[in-house]
């Protein structure tokens, strides 16, 4: 062999041995970046995956916020894994003590991160909608203006003919998880699913029982809501209202007054009540025209399924308890008595 030969041979020799080593030094960063992760500080990270992004975007952004160590190995494992067509646009919660197979099932299956609005029962819709804006969810306004919007709610499919002039009362107190850049009009659509939801067959069965719409219920259920904080005397206060309305009494409900008034300072008056307005059952007969709060679930059944009473008449114990009776005679009686306890405090 001639001595270029051999010169030759022993640079080939020499690449060959760079080459294993250069191979194997990668082998070890990969198994380095598989099997640590990028700080022993764990650090939460929310981050959100925008619409359209692909291996080397998310990879970047993971990067940058130090949920994995490398951007162009992540995009290499995200193809050897064949991920890349399961990446998913959403907020999503990472940390940095994650190895990439966490992060990878976080992408893949995760649920996205939401936040929560909580409508307490008996709030109406202005109410609900300083709610909204306070969760970062829209503004008060448009919320508002959506929810007494003929044709939105006429979109809505409500299953009622025709639809209520508003979604005063249809809008059902929850709290919902909501993701984040939710609109304002996301959100009253997540309380009018609730609403398809509680209007299951059985409820709606036992309102043509009652001789009762949905809507009707709805309405009833808000005036039971706003007359009392105590489950245990939601069915008895529905009884009283369903049997003046079989016996074509007036409901006489103080908060259906207070619904009616733009000026209401925390009393009702004698003007106030005598003052004709469309929601004012010591005026009106029959029920109000639309709900006047939003009433939770407890009262709706309450309405569908009241105690069986010949109660007409409840007032204030001023405990938050109320005292029922059957006849005009002793609701007197308990009024001057409970009244009289009043101002003597």
């Amino acid at each position: 062999m001639s001595r270029f030969l051999r010169i030759l041979a022993a640079l080939g020799a020499l690449l060959m041995v760079c080459g294993l080593l250069a191979l194997g030094g990668l082998y070890l960063e990969a198994r380095d970046f598989l099997d640590q992760p990028p700080s022993e500080e764990e650090q939460e990270r929310i981050l959100v995956i925008e619409r359209g992004s692909g291996p080397q975007a998310v990879s970047r952004l993971l990067a940058d916020n130090g949920v994995v160590r490398d951007a162009d190995y992540f995009t290499l494992y995200l193809r050897y894994r064949k991920a890349a067509s399961q990446l998913r646009a959403g907020q999503f919660r990472f940390s940095t003590g994650m190895l990439p197979e966490q992060v990878l099932e976080v992408l893949v299956s995760a649920r996205e991160v939401t936040w929560p609005v909580t409508f307490p029962e008996g709030l109406r819709i202005e109410e609900m909608a300083r709610r909204v804006e306070a969760a970062g969810f829209g503004s008060a306004s448009a919320y508002s203006s959506l929810a007494r919007d003929p044709q939105f709610i006429a979109s809505l499919d409500l299953g009622m003919e025709p639809p209520p002039p508003t979604l005063e009362g249809i809008l059902i107190p929850n709290t919902y998880a909501l993701r984040s850049g939710t609109t304002e009009r996301q959100v009253i659509e997540a309380q009018v699913q609730r609403f398809r939801q509680l209007w299951d067959e059985r409820r709606r069965a036992r309102a043509a029982e009652l001789g009762m719409s949905p809507y009707e219920v709805m309405v009833l259920a808000s005036v039971v809501e706003k007359e009392t904080g105590r489950a245990d005397e939601r069915p008895h206060i529905a009884s009283v209202f369903h049997n003046r309305l079989q016996k074509n009494m007036r409901l006489e409900s103080d908060p259906t007054i207070i619904y009616g008034l733009e000026d209401y300072d925390g009393d009702i008056r004698k003007r106030d009540i005598r003052k004709p307005h469309p929601w004012n059952t010591y005026v009106i007969r029959g029920l109000p025209p639309t709900p006047i709060a939003g009433a939770g679930v407890a009262a709706i059944d309450a309405v569908l399924w009241p105690l069986q009473t010949k109660d007409l008449f409840f007032v204030s114990r001023n405990d938050g308890s109320h005292h029922f009776s059957e006849t005009y005679a002793e609701h007197a009686r308990m009024v001057n008595r409970y009244q009289r306890r009043r101002r003597g405090r």
